[in-house]
This record gives structure tokens, C-alpha cells and sequence, in this order.
């Protein structure tokens, strides 16, 4: 399969703003980070997978993440909050953990009829199944011996892999994720947005938010902050559990875009996934040069992939945790 790099679209300020404003967001240095990147240390490492535009069955990535272990100790009861604030984002786990208030939206969202053996996607061309996830219903991956518990979970989900998400579209971002005009209008109700249509048409259990990427360089981030957070109360709301991705790229130039992502996953208590953190150890952090450092590389994306896999194998099995000292 030969697979095509996405495409840039800017979209026109009047879709993303009420008017072009200046980014007020603060810059890095202003809120406790340090425009500098902090070199990433080396760690071993392990083959994993593949992507989708390989063509050999060897594997293409060694990622370099902490090794998870398959059980994962919940405490219940409620305790210290003890996590790292959104300033601090850089810091945080690439791998999540599910918080008490998280498992409840996860139950609630069960008695409403959500299915438990599916999971989704909203984002842009780079969640489309053929590079985000969607290698794990193919026989084109491979885990090894040390990532082989992953099928466990890769077995769970059936289907979700390579589902084609009606929140998943080109150019996609915060705002047009709520706009019923990008909704497929043959599967969608009238007046009906992305989001709420795939929330309504599939039922997942899970969702994965990965935006960002197509916000416009020059425009104000605080209403991308304002979309966002309708984005999460809307999923929140339908029992969906969201599970929020900071990206690799930096097209704002501040990080204004992960440090928010950061903000709606702490302020919600909902999971995030630190791809940006996982990226440091890839030539070029992950971003292809000629692409204007905005696209991910194959490389990128099978980072993207094995992170992504390994935070919802961690969020199964802490549910399954949760369950059994109930």
C-alpha cells in the first residue's frame, strides 16, 4: 500500500476565530518553560512496529519509551493529588494513568450503552486508520517477546483499529470538529457536528483527541482553548472517556497548543498521552523536514502508534483494576 503524505490546508481565520487576533497566549518562558529543549537521555531500547507504508516485515521503529508492566496496582480510594501541573507538561508520563473520576465517566458511559469493545478517533489526516492504529489490524506489525501482553488488548478492541471515524477529516481542528457543515452529510443528522455524530453512530467507550496540527500559525490560541474544552464536555457528557494527545509539531511557536491540551486533561482529570515527550528521541523529534517540520515522518507515526497502543493497553487493564475492587 502507498501511502500519501497529508496535505497542508490552512483554514481561513473565520473558521477558526470571530476575527484575527494576536496570540495572547503567554509565551514559554513565562510560564515556567524553557524555550530550550532539555536533551533526552538514552535509554535501551526495542523493536516494535511497522507503519503502514512499509513494505518489508522488518520492523521499522525501536522506540524508546519506559517498558509499562502488564499489572497496574489502582489505588481506589481517593488520595493526594500529587499530579504535575499543565505548566510542567513537558514532565508529564508519556504513558497515563486513569484516575478515579475518569473510571466513573468510563462506567457512566457504559450504562448509557457505550460498547466497551470499541474505541475512536478525532483529528485531522494524520488519524486517518492508515497511520494512526489502524497497522494493528494488519499483519504488518510485529511486538517481539518483550510487548507481546499488547495483543491482549489489541484483541479487545476488534474492528476499532481500522475504523474510519466520521470526526477524522482532512485539515480537521477544534473548531471544525464542532461544525456540522464537516459532517458526512449521507450519516450524520441535520445540525449534527463530527464529534456528535461519531459519538452517536459508533458508541465508543474511548475516544482519542489528536488536534492541533491544523491550527493556523498566526491565529490566537485561547478560542482553540475554548473549542477544545467544548470538544471534552461533549465526549465527557455522551460517557465517551477522552484520551488527549500533545503533538510533536510546534506550529504556534510557543507550545501554547500542548500546554492547553495539557490544561483540559488536568482540569477534566481525563488522560493524556505525552507524544511530544516520546518524539524527542526521534531524528528530527519526529517532524519531516521537507513538510515545513509540521507532518510526521514513518517513524513519527509508528512512535505515535506503539504510544498510543501501549496508553490504551494501560487504561484496560487499570479498568479491568478498578472492576474487580468494586
Amino acid at each position: 500500500m502507498t501511502l500519501t503524505a497529508c496535505q497542508s490546508q490552512v483554514l481561513p481565520a473565520e473558521t477558526q476565530t470571530s476575527q484575527p487576533m494576536e496570540n495572547t497566549i503567554s509565551p514559554v518562558e513565562n510560564v515556567g518553560l524553557d524555550r530550550t529543549e532539555t536533551p533526552v537521555p538514552s535509554v535501551p531500547v526495542s523493536t516494535v512496529t511497522k507503519t503502514f507504508a512499509a513494505v518489508s516485515k522488518t520492523p521499522t521503529l525501536s522506540p524508546v519509551v519506559p517498558t509499562p508492566t502488564p499489572t497496574v496496582t489502582i489505588q481506589v480510594t481517593p488520595t493526594e493529588d500529587t499530579r504535575l501541573l499543565p505548566n510542567d507538561w513537558r514532565n508529564w508520563p508519556i504513558i497515563p494513568t486513569l484516575s478515579p473520576n475518569a473510571y466513573r465517566i468510563y462506567q457512566k458511559g457504559l450504562s448509557m450503552g457505550n460498547d466497551p469493545a470499541r474505541f475512536s478517533v478525532i483529528g485531522d489526516c494524520q488519524s486517518v486508520p492508515e497511520v494512526f492504529l489502524g497497522v494493528y489490524e494488519t499483519d504488518w506489525y510485529w511486538l517481539g517477546d518483550d510487548y507481546s501482553y499488547l495483543q491482549e488488548t489489541i484483541d479487545a478492541y476488534p474492528g476499532s483499529f481500522s475504523h474510519e471515524s466520521l470526526a477524522v477529516k482532512g485539515g480537521m481542528s477544534t473548531s471544525t470538529a464542532l461544525s456540522p457543515l464537516w459532517a458526512d452529510q449521507e450519516k450524520c443528522s441535520n445540525n449534527e457536528s463530527p464529534v456528535e455524530c461519531e459519538l452517536r453512530d459508533y458508541q465508543p467507550s474511548i475516544v482519542f483527541i489528536n488536534l492541533g496540527t491544523n491550527w493556523r500559525a498566526d491565529a490566537s490560541t485561547v478560542p482553540y482553548e475554548e473549542y477544545l474544552r467544548k470538544i471534552v464536555d461533549i465526549v465527557i457528557d455522551h460517557g465517551t472517556l477522552p484520551i488527549l494527545l500533545t503533538k510533536a509539531d510546534n506550529i504556534e511557536g510557543d507550545f501554547s497548543i500542548n500546554l492547553i491540551t495539557a490544561k483540559v486533561a488536568y482540569d477534566n482529570d481525563v488522560p493524556l498521552v505525552n507524544f511530544w515527550m516520546a518524539a524527542q528521541y526521534l531524528k528530527n523529534k519526529g517532524l519531516d523536514e521537507s513538510k515545513d517540520n509540521i507532518y510526521l515522518t514513518p517513524d513519527g507515526w509508528d512512535q505515535r502508534n506503539f504510544v498510543a497502543l501501549e496508553s490504551l493497553d494501560a487504561v484496560r487493564r487499570q479498568i479491568s483494576e478498578y472492576n474487580s475492587k468494586e
